[in-house]
């Protein structure tokens, strides 16, 4: 039987989950995942097996303007993915109204006459089943749409149609990687940075602005620990004190809190040393944006 393998880009506005079904398909958590837009940064590679097809998925930056370097940085992360792939898969989040605006998004783009599927996610949410195919007979009417998958990527319904899809529609080629591999060939220092992002996505809310980023400085991996230390960059000396909290609780709570994440993914003990620093206005910066690996 001759193998296949190939590039899926999984594209999509954000917070429509995009990462999660990453995460669902691969089997792993491999891309953090988080109710705020703008999450995922750059692109994130998962590699799974279907029958004779090697599937690379990577996961894009959500939509968004070019008006900041930041911006103008995830923009073209978006574009590279989108446009080296041999398959797009768009995820719409079928309970929000605004859907349209993503498939407008994408009509120039047409002429790459490559597979393009949508999948309808978060169907267990949608109360109105019939607003599901409403969904569906207007995405009919766009001829660069090959396959619309319903699926929900928390509970894993509707998978596994997909991941046949996926993998009958990447080009017959040898397999980039070996059976058996790991499942995402991020270096391991950028997944513990990514982690320790998500979590203080979830302890700062709307207090710290998106152009935070944490890079991993050192990082020693044995067979029953990981031992590291990373760096948590912001602009501003106000904005370090919220990261830093009173009395240095918050980034206590925060340092903790991925400690446990990264002893669950990894199955390691885990010893993290936290460092907060101003660089100011380090986003408009290119050398900056090359560190945070955004370019």
């Amino acid at each position: 039987m001759t193998s296949k393998c190939g590039f899926v880009s999984i594209i999509g506005n954000t917070n429509s989950g995009k990462s999660t079904l990453l995460n669902c398909i691969i089997g792993e958590k491999i891309s953090i995942v988080s109710s705020k837009i703008q999450t995922t940064r750059q692109e994130v590679r998962g590699i799974v097996e279907y029958n004779n097809s090697q599937i690379i998925f990577v996961d894009t930056p959500g939509f968004c303007s070019s008006k900041t370097a930041l911006e103008r940085a995830l923009l073209s992360n978006f574009r590279r993915a989108y446009k080296n792939s041999d398959v797009v898969l768009m995820v719409i989040d079928c309970t929000k109204k605004n859907w349209e605006r993503d498939i407008d998004f994408l009509a120039h783009e047409r002429k790459l006459k490559k597979p393009f599927a949508i999948a309808l996610n978060k169907v267990d949410l949608l109360k109105n089943k019939q607003n599901l195919l409403s969904i569906a007979d207007k995405l009919n009417q766009y001829d660069f749409i090959n396959e619309i998958f319903m699926i929900s990527s928390l509970v894993g319904t509707g998978i596994e149609p997909l991941k046949r899809y996926l993998a009958e529609n990447v080009p017959e080629s040898p397999w980039l990687y070996f059976e058996n591999h790991e499942k995402t060939d991020q270096e391991i220092s950028v997944r513990l940075a990514e982690i320790t992002r998500e979590t203080m996505f979830e302890h700062l809310n709307q207090e710290i602005p998106y152009s935070i980023y944490v890079k991993t400085d050192k990082v020693t991996v044995t067979d029953k620990k990981i031992k590291l230390m990373q760096s948590i960059i912001v602009m501003k000396d106000t904005q370090k004190a919220i990261v830093l909290g009173h009395k240095g609780i918050m980034i206590k709570s925060i340092r903790l809190e991925s400690i446990k994440k990264m002893r669950e993914i990894f199955n390691k003990n885990i010893e993290l040393k936290l460092f907060v620093i101003v660089r100011d206005k380090w986003s408009e910066k290119k050398e900056h944006l090359i560190n945070a690996g955004l370019i």
